[in-house]
């Protein structure tokens, strides 16, 4: 399992902001007291400038403070997202999408939503190298729809373990295409992160977003 880094990176970035104004402050008094020390005694130094700079110094720290505890309400928050996410290794999921892991003998079970009543729709399962292998009526009436596919071409052979892909045709009363968005079933391998520190799940060797899972549930036998 791969975590980000990034919230260990910005905070380290608000540390050395910290420490950047502590010093700029320090040098701030030190020459304000040397001023102060060597100033004409008939002509005083307008005060007014040095008000204002505390007072800068004063926003900028409180900048710097706000930061830090945001960075620490993000660190907090990846890590429930992230123990959050373990939880899920081990586990069957249904993710949105259209690429699936077939095993030979295995029924899969497949989900779509149709958007609306459809005049025609068609299921096609597709292998790697794009060819059908497999295609079957649709169901068309509006909203969720599970397909139990048996691992078997359209010849009534068993297909060979690899990644297959789902397709939903449809056309509704007036002939126009239908967008028929499809749902998977996978199973989580690992954890990792990607370059923005978003977590992904490990499904069938792809990277797949966190808030993509639809359903979690116990693998059979296990």
């Amino acid at each position: 399992m791969e975590v980000s880094s990034s919230t260990n990176t910005a905070a380290s970035a608000s540390a050395q902001s910290g420490a950047r104004l502590n010093q700029d402050f320090d040098d701030f008094l030190l020459l304000l007291t040397t001023q102060l020390q060597n100033q004409d005694p008939l002509s005083p130094m307008d005060t007014n400038e040095f008000t204002n700079q505390l007072v800068q110094f004063s926003a900028v720290e409180q900048q710097i403070k706000t930061n830090s505890n945001l960075e620490n309400l993000l660190a907090m928050q990846t890590l429930n997202m992230t123990a959050l996410g373990v939880s899920f290794i081990g586990k069957m999921v249904e993710v949105t999408g259209d690429t699936f892991a077939v095993t030979p003998g295995t029924d899969t079970t497949l989900s779509y939503v149709m958007p609306e009543d459809a005049g025609t729709a068609t299921i096609t399962i597709k292998d790697e190298d794009g060819d059908v292998i497999y295609s079957a009526d649709a169901e068309k009436t509006a909203g969720r729809h599970d397909f139990t596919w048996n691992g078997l071409d359209k010849n009534g052979n068993p297909v060979a373990a690899g990644k297959y892909t789902v397709t939903i045709t449809a056309m509704n009363e007036d002939a126009q295409s239908l967008n028929v968005p499809t749902s998977v079933p996978g199973y989580v391998s690992g954890l990792e992160s990607d370059d923005n520190g978003n977590l992904m799940l490990v499904i069938n060797g792809e990277k797949i977003p966190l808030t993509e899972v639809r359903k979690i549930s116990i693998p059979e036998g296990a």
